[in-house]
């Protein structure tokens, strides 16, 4: 005899898997002697094997964002604080999503990028810098030379992240199946952003207050190596127009 366990609509399959785990193994103990409950087809295995791939994707896409901001920026400090806004956007965003009733999946949290998350910190955290690298001997506040610096990318950095928000806005009206697949991901990418704004505009400049110093703004060797090389695209593009217009 087989049996086939109907999962319903909206349910968690991971909790009803171990539902029904456990209470086969409660039947098992009253069935008379020679009889078993075999499961030859269990779907905690596959549950369990997608949330270790989300979670480590998760873990080497932050860990790759991390490493290449503190290289490209040149400043281990500017680094790790623009770094700490991808586990705060994403508590955020699970804090948003356990709110909204929305369970974490491959295809919500694979969703996320961390390029996006930290775009309006960079901007923000870049900015500072170079504002105060251009103080040092000078006779303004720092918390004036803060404030300014925040102020001048308020702007680029608001419209920057709503325009990635608004593209995601027309999947929350899709219904049916699509909605039942790519709403939850839209309204975690959604959360996920909207947090990376508030913390770009507000937790980024109170870091800097704290943490950077003044000092001389000084590119990163990867940086110079790849200005070089795009100098050099660039003079043959210009002595050749005709090769990159092809």
């Amino acid at each position: 005899v087989t049996g086939v366990v109907m999962m319903l609509i909206g349910a968690n399959s991971r909790e009803v898997a171990r539902a029904v785990d456990e209470r086969i193994g409660e039947i098992g103990k009253t069935l008379p002697r020679g009889v078993s409950i075999d499961t030859y087809y269990n779907r905690t295995e596959l549950v369990n094997k997608t949330i270790q791939t989300v979670a480590m994707n998760l873990a080497e896409g932050a860990l790759l964002v991390i490493a290449v901001l503190i290289l490209l920026l040149g400043n281990l400090r500017g680094g790790l604080i623009v770094a700490s806004a991808i586990p705060l956007s994403m508590l955020i965003a699970f804090t948003g999503m356990t709110s909204a009733g929305l369970s974490g999946n491959l295809m919500s949290l694979g969703a996320i990028d961390f390029g996006l998350i930290v775009d309006g910190s960079v901007l923000m955290i870049e900015n500072i810098v170079r504002k105060l690298s251009e103080r040092n001997g000078g006779t303004k506040p720092r918390q004036e030379v803060l404030f300014e610096a925040g102020r001048e990318v308020v702007r680029p950095i608001f419209f920057a992240v709503a325009i990635i928000i608004i593209v995601y806005l027309p999947i929350l009206a899709l219904t049916g199946v699509e909605g039942k697949m790519f709403r939850p991901m839209a309204v975690t990418v959604i959360f996920a952003l909207a947090a990376s704004l508030l913390l770009s505009l507000t937790l980024m400049p109170v870091l800097a207050s704290f943490f950077l110093k003044g000092g001389g703004e000084e590119e990163t060797r990867v940086v110079r190596w790849m200005k070089r090389i795009y100098r050099t695209v660039l003079e043959r593009a210009i002595i050749w127009p005709k090769a990159p217009a092809a």
